[in-house]
């Protein structure tokens, strides 16, 4: 079939609350302002990057969901526009996610706590389908809808289905979307495991990131090789670095777009003077949509003119390790 490229681009962040915004934000250096999140009496207040708010995606479906949906319905139906109307009968969403509805979750068990049950008006928003559910109906999608659930390797893997599906002729555009909502618990946790808000890790963050694959047109970024994270004994590094130079081949990157804010833990090493830009150093930890983040500064920077064949690999907890690499057009 012909190249798959890279149609459309949506994201809420607490950059901002359009990918231009957040482009300009990213593109100057700028990181967002943290919020202190208060926890149980006597806890320590955590930093947390917060999408300015409070967010609202007006639609009657969403009167009731949690933030993380609002924020992907948001991104999903910016990155729509962008590409342009999905095909009908065409299309399949696939939504990448490494937490649920952190808020409604906690309300649930709070409930079931104090009461023995939980309200049946609460337990929807908990299951990790929920924002995909919403997303189809808001959208139209009338394809396959898939939830994939993990670290940033799950951003990579909703963008390797998403692939799958539009070459195995299953639909001819997928919308991938990953989303994030911050609460006390996560930071907390989080925390604790050393994955973010803690030492070298970055804040975390929330928001979204959304884009629509489909058959290239001229001037379209191009999908190159990817990798959709796999385990291995060696270490982290030393499965990223050999990730990196398999997914580039011949043809070394002239811009690195890493999953972590450490250069060590970069893969970078595999590539000696490449220049590097680390959009989780500004915009702190999201985990799928991270990885999502990261696609997305590639494009643009593709379409900027800056860069022509851009290697994006990530990393994920346990020495889980993948990655993708994107291409100008051949003028």
């Amino acid at each position: 079939m012909s190249a798959i490229g890279i149609l459309g681009v949506g994201c809420v962040s607490p950059l901002g609350t359009d990918w231009p915004a957040v482009w300009a934000g990213l593109s100057s250096g700028r990181c967002p302002e943290a919020v202190m999140l208060p926890g149980l009496a006597g806890h320590t207040p955590l930093p947390a990057y917060r999408v300015p708010g409070p967010f609202e995606f007006r639609h009657p479906r969403l009167r009731r969901a949690s933030a993380i949906s609002h924020f992907a319905c948001a991104a999903a139906s910016a990155a729509v526009a962008g590409a342009g109307p999905l095909p009908p009968g065409r299309s399949a969403l696939v939504f990448a996610a490494s937490d649920g509805s952190l808020i409604y979750t906690r309300k649930f068990y709070e409930e079931v706590v104090k009461s023995g049950s939980g309200s049946p008006l609460l337990f929807p928003e908990t299951v990790y389908n929920a924002p995909a559910s919403h997303l189809a109906a808001v959208l139209g999608v009338d394809g396959s809808v898939l939830t994939m659930v993990g670290d940033e390797t799950a951003g990579l893997d909703a963008f390797a289905t998403a692939l799958d599906l539009i070459r195995s002729g299953d639909a001819d555009q997928c919308l991938v979307v990953a989303s994030q909502e911050v609460d006390w618990i996560a930071c907390d946790g989080y925390r604790r495991w050393g994955l973010a808000s803690s030492g070298d890790a970055p804040v975390l963050s929330e928001g979204s990131v959304a884009m629509v694959l489909g058959a290239a047109q001229p001037g379209d970024v191009l999908i190159g090789k990817i990798d959709s994270g796999s385990r291995a004994s060696a270490s982290g590094c030393s499965r990223l670095e050999k990730v990196s130079r398999d997914l580039a081949g011949e043809f070394p990157p002239d811009l690195l777009i890493p999953s972590s804010v450490l250069p060590e833990k970069s893969g970078g090493s595999a590539f000696p003077g490449v220049r590097v830009f680390a959009p989780k150093s500004l915009a702190g930890e999201a985990f799928a949509v991270s990885t999502l983040l990261q696609i997305a500064c590639a494009r643009q920077e593709i379409l900027d003119g800056r860069a022509r064949n851009v290697l994006v690999p990530v990393a994920g907890w346990n020495g889980s390790a993948g990655g993708v690499v994107l291409a100008a057009s051949v003028p």
